[in-house]
């Protein structure tokens, strides 16, 4: 991982374990994962859960300049090149494409990425500052130099933000866009920032 230096993320501190190695979920624990999340957080049958996870993305509310698509939360590549040891980034949603790679589903307070069976979490040494990247870890993980499990819990607002619970931070994309290595798509930072600035209201996940 780019965040942690090789020998510290052998060694323990206080008793927290070290960083357990990351991995990427098995394709065919993708939509099991998906189901399950679906279910817990939303009581509804099976069949029904899988339908409707395997379109769910988390999205901004305000398309912003991509008005066909908007903008939603995402892991650079995709498949076998998806690169979920970087910091998350927000990329025009490509609704066409019912990619497993973006599927935010929402289990106990935390933003769930079935495909790599991990949450969405605040980078942080003790605490979330403002401008603080998106990574991927594992869910409730605590872990040498990165206490993720305080760092995977969001609250939704009345406004519709994502705010890091014990905290005025708020999920927030970036102001300026830039194209990918497609002409046609483009990208933005994805951040924590303090709650009440521009282009931090989301869409619940279905």
């Amino acid at each position: 991982m780019p965040y942690f230096p090789e020998q510290a993320a052998r060694e323990t501190l206080d008793g927290v374990s070290a960083m357990p190695t990351f991995k990427r979920a098995p394709i065919g624990a993708v939509w099991l994962n998906t189901i399950r999340a679906a279910v817990g957080a939303l009581g509804i049958s099976v069949l029904a859960s899988a339908a409707a996870a395997q379109t769910t993305q988390l999205r901004l509310d305000d398309p912003l300049d991509f008005p066909q698509e908007g903008y939603c939360v995402d892991v650079l590549g995709v498949g076998a090149t998806a690169r979920a040891d970087l910091p998350l980034v927000a990329h025009n949603c490509l609704p066409h494409r019912e990619s497993a790679d973006r599927i935010v589903t929402i289990r106990q307070g935390r933003l769930f990425m079935p495909a790599f069976d991990a949450c969405l979490t605040a980078f942080g040494v003790t605490t979330a500052l403002p401008g603080s990247p998106i990574v991927l870890r594992p869910c409730g993980a605590r872990e040498s130099f990165l206490p993720a499990d305080q760092l995977q819990r969001f609250e939704w607002t009345g406004e519709g933000r994502l705010r890091l619970a014990r905290t005025n931070l708020c999920l927030t994309i970036g102001p300026d866009a830039h194209r990918t290595y497609s002409r046609t798509h483009r990208w933005r930072t994805l951040s924590m920032e303090q709650c009440g600035g521009e282009r931090q209201g989301w869409l619940r996940p279905s």
